[in-house]
């Protein structure tokens, strides 16, 4: 972990004072006590709260929610006694149309459409596979939301640590030339000192609001994505890995789905037969009394061969597909899963060298600004080494987040969202 912004402002300025490494000890102490205290005070939303506003501004989350009504809709309609809704259809035929005699036809008729053998359970089956694999989706992009969530804060508080590593070296910036200032009227400094401690002020100047802007654009794409600025601290999932991980249950569940629908198309090798009840009143031509006559109709069509081979063969090769997506899908999972776990333990030898590169600067810089103002090094060493110090605790705080970066990967391929 890099220095908390309120230890690294302890520690600078108590070199600026010239303090004792005993002094610098405690005042170092004492800021990290506090940023503890403060990030056990403040409180920190639930990954899941997190994901859950991400979810609901994000376009293909509500894509699904609809998605997800049409998949049940369907479903009830395949898990009722027919495919389909009945017709009715009525009809007249008269030979003096408009007057009250004559020949005079009314027919009525309720037609309804009936499963082919097998269908049913085909049709039911495809349907319960879909919806499956739409909730498969569903978590995917709830763990692809989580993920973009962790780097995005990822991306503002590395943000957020150099604005504030920027704001402690305009800091030190300005002690130094309000001191130089002084002893340069005082006749104690000469102009050189003063001048270079005033582009040093405004170079730690133009570096501090530059780093303010990147900030600004961090918490800007966090929002985007959550709808919220971002907390101080990132939550840990709370959940396990699952057994088998949204990245290969997707493309699992679309394998499945494409076999049903593959059996649904082998058991419609025809249209939907139909079997019709038709009621009959007439009067024949000579006047007499209306006769009712009821009538069944079975329509059944034909199947067409080269129809139904375009039909499996469609089918077919959506089913090769999702088996060789399936196949792509676990290489893929396992070659990402090594690969975070070596970026990772890659992540943690650079955060150890720059702990050690820190530890190594301020030494430095305790030693560099004591030489100093005894008048044995000039300026520009100090100012050096003060250059170089912040490039130690940058160059941790970088490592940080590339471990941070390789941990959410980690995450990611094992399934852990939230």
């Amino acid at each position: 972990m890099g220095l908390h912004p309120g230890a690294v402002r302890a520690l600078t300025l108590c070199i600026v004072m010239g303090s004792s490494p005993a002094a610098r000890a405690e005042a170092l102490l004492q800021a990290q006590t506090q940023a503890q205290a403060q990030a056990q005070a403040q409180s920190v939303p639930a990954l899941r709260a997190l994901v859950d506003q991400a979810w609901q501004l994000d376009p293909q989350a509500r894509r699904i929610r609809h998605r997800r009504d049409a998949l049940e809709a369907q479903a009830r309609q395949v898990g009722g006694w027919t495919p389909a809704p009945g017709s009715l259809a009525v009809g007249q035929r008269s030979d003096r149309y408009l007057a009250g005699r004559g020949q005079l036809e009314w027919e009525l008729e309720y037609a309804q459409p009936l499963w082919l053998p097998g269908q049913a359970d085909a049709r039911r089956q495809e349907a319960a596979l879909a919806l499956a694999a739409l909730e498969a989706d569903a978590a995917l992009l709830r763990l692809e939301l989580g993920r973009q969530l962790a780097e995005a804060h990822q991306a503002w508080r590395l943000a957020a640590d150099l604005h504030a590593l920027a704001g402690h070296r305009q800091t030190l910036a300005e002690a130094l030339a309000t001191d130089l200032a002084r002893r340069y009227r005082a006749g104690e400094a000469p102009r050189f000192d003063d001048n270079l401690a005033q582009a040093e002020l405004l170079g730690a100047q133009a570096a501090r609001d530059e780093a303010a802007l990147a900030e600004q654009a961090a918490e800007d794409s966090f929002r985007r994505l959550a709808g919220s600025p971002p907390p101080a601290h990132w939550p840990r999932p709370g959940q396990l890995p699952p057994p088998v991980p949204p990245q290969l249950d997707v493309p699992q569940r679309a394998l499945d789905w494409a076999l049903a629908q593959l059996e649904s198309t082998r058991r419609s090798p025809r249209d939907n037969p139909e079997l019709g009840v038709r009621l009959r009143r007439e009067r024949d031509a000579t006047g007499a009394e209306f006769a009712d006559s009821l009538a069944l109709r079975l329509s059944i069509p034909l199947e067409s061969a080269p129809r139904q081979q375009a039909r499996e063969a469609d089918g077919a090769g959506a089913v090769d597909e999702a088996q060789a997506a399936l196949a792509r899908a676990r290489l893929t999972q396992a070659q990402e899963l090594r690969r975070s776990e070596a970026q990772r333990a890659r992540a943690l030898q650079l955060e150890a060298g720059a702990d050690t590169r820190l530890q190594l600067a301020q030494d430095n810089l305790a030693l560099a600004d004591k030489a100093w103002r005894l008048g044995e090094r000039p300026l520009e060493s100090l100012l050096r080494t003060r250059s170089a110090f912040f490039d130690a605790e940058e160059a941790r705080l970088r490592a940080r987040h590339a471990r941070a970066q390789a941990e959410t990967a980690q995450l990611y391929w094992s399934g852990v969202a939230e």
